[in-house]
């Protein structure tokens, strides 16, 4: 169970690191072919299509679930027929969008486009956006079952190679003239060509032979995968709606050519939230797995011993983003953007943490099919950040749009900390002691140390921003080693480590 934990969840850190170095070399290219009007479309138009995932119904952490659990009783039938049933109805959904974006694209391609210019590029652009989403939602189908089946490292090798490859395209024939459309095309295409590379994995006999066929096709399946995903459905919806809105409300009432002051800054924030997730992600299957054996003891002691690792990685994130994002995105980009973020950043890296003192939640809930929780009040702190965004955006600009990202997650992280903790069996406090505060004392190390090399190094280049970060990563990993793992914990890893150089 560790090794399979441990090679799954490297993989999707691996996966994280390629994409955040890509996301370092590229950004600055985007910005410059782009330019402000295209960039900001490019983040409206994600937002859009974070949107349209939520007609899945939720339905793909539920064929996770459940292709996890028919696997583990090795029910061949069950499996077969959960894939068809929603493949059917992914490749509907898919449909439903190409046609969508096509239409949008042919007769009102004119509202993407600046006044005065031809709209003939956003017209082709739609079209593209809708061609690779009509694969896309079936694809989800086959990825989900490679999630189920915890085979991460098959996916996220793919992944990688599909990165690197349309990185590198881009990165040679992206120019001014071409670059929106380029981008469309290359992202296009290479997601396009992964989702088909997965169907074909799973249709192998090496992976259970799963493939599309009529036959087994069952409408109490889709039944029981829709009503299962509904709680996610609801909970996807308001969670696209708190995450993907701040970017949409600063482009309709501030205009495209802002949004990128603030995405900036937000995909810095969304790095850290993307590791929370990797780090995640794996343990869904594995406590479904852990709950229909009945394991409470286990699950309780991964899910605590885990989020202490997790909030503390999270923490120390955070820690060198607080101070140390401003200086880098001035240097990386321009010092127009850095005096920009100077406070979204502050209120966006709460925003982004504070969920994570509870990082294991939504997944350890889902697999219990307890995530009702998530359906009722998540909803509501959308809704509250969507009327705080829109109180705050005139008197406040940026700043009081990423104020209002943080508001809720101060009123219902709480909330749902102590729901978990009652189904675990375990008090808040107990967890807070054993999982939270040990991440308070290797991150302030970390902040002490970025503030004394701050005091020599004005960290004004990358030389003196990578200084920085080595140093009081060093330290916090020190720390964390000394104060987070306890005897046996060190023991272990000491002991892979013997193991992993005495067969080099």
């Amino acid at each position: 169970m560790i090794r399979t934990l441990l090679v799954n969840t490297g993989s999707n850190v691996l996966v994280m690191f390629v994409k955040l170095a890509i996301t370092f070399i590229m950004t600055p290219i985007f910005v410059h072919n782009l330019g402000k009007y295209d960039y900001g479309l490019w983040e409206m138009i994600g937002a859009v299509i974070g949107y349209m995932g939520i007609l899945d119904l939720g339905l793909r952490p539920a064929i996770s679930r459940y292709a996890a659990k028919h696997l583990a009783e090795q029910d061949e039938v069950a499996l077969q027929s959960v894939y068809v049933s929603a493949f059917a109805f992914m490749a509907i959904v898919g449909v439903f969008l190409f046609v969508f974006f096509f239409l949008w694209g042919i007769w009102f391609s004119g509202s993407l486009s600046p006044a005065g210019n031809s709209s003939q590029k956003y017209m082709f652009f739609l079209i593209i956006i809708g061609a690779y989403l009509f694969i896309s939602f079936p694809g989800y189908v086959a990825e989900s079952y490679l999630e189920g089946f915890q085979k991460y490292y098959l996916k996220n090798n793919i992944t990688i190679v599909n990165s690197i490859i349309g990185s590198t395209l881009l990165y040679t024939f992206m120019t001014p003239d071409n670059a929106l459309l380029l981008l469309a095309a290359i992202n296009g295409i290479g997601i396009s060509i992964k989702y088909i590379l997965f169907m074909w994995i799973l249709s192998r006999p090496a992976y259970g032979a799963i493939k599309v066929q009529a036959g087994n096709y069952s409408w109490l399946r889709l039944k029981e995968l829709v009503v299962f995903g509904f709680k996610s459905f609801v909970q996807g919806i308001a969670s696209r709606v708190e995450n993907a809105t701040d970017v949409l409300v600063i482009g309709f009432i501030m205009g495209p050519a802002m949004v990128p002051f603030y995405s900036i800054p937000a995909n810095l924030a969304q790095q850290i939230r993307t590791m929370g997730w990797t780090l995640t992600h794996a343990f869904m299957p594995l406590f479904s797995g852990l709950s229909a054996k009945a394991e409470d003891d286990m699950i309780r002691r991964v899910f605590v011993m885990s989020s202490r690792y997790v909030v503390s990685i999270l923490f120390g994130m955070g820690t060198g983003a607080l101070m140390l994002g401003v200086p880098f995105i001035s240097v990386w980009l321009d010092s127009e953007f850095g005096n920009q973020a100077r406070l979204i950043i502050v209120f966006l890296i709460f925003f982004t943490i504070l969920p994570f003192i509870n990082p294991f939640s939504s997944r350890y809930l889902t697999a219990i099919n307890k995530h009702g929780i998530f359906a009722k009040f998540t909803p509501i702190a959308a809704i509250m950040n969507i009327g705080l965004s829109l109180a705050l955006v005139h008197p406040f600009g940026l700043e009081g749009v990423a104020f209002a990202s943080l508001v809720p997650g101060l009123i219902f992280v709480p909330l749902y900390l102590r729901y978990t903790c009652r189904h675990l069996g375990l008090p808040v406090w107990e967890y807070l002691r054993g999982a939270v505060l040990p991440a308070f004392v290797p991150a302030g190390i970390m902040a002490l140390i970025l503030l004394g090399v701050g005091e020599y190094l004005i960290y004004d280049s990358y030389a003196d921003i990578v200084a920085g970060a080595l140093l009081s990563s060093l330290a916090w990993l020190v720390a964390f080693w000394l104060l987070v793992l306890n005897r046996e914990e060190r023991t272990y890893l000491c002991d892979r480590i013997a193991r992993i150089a005495g067969r080099k």
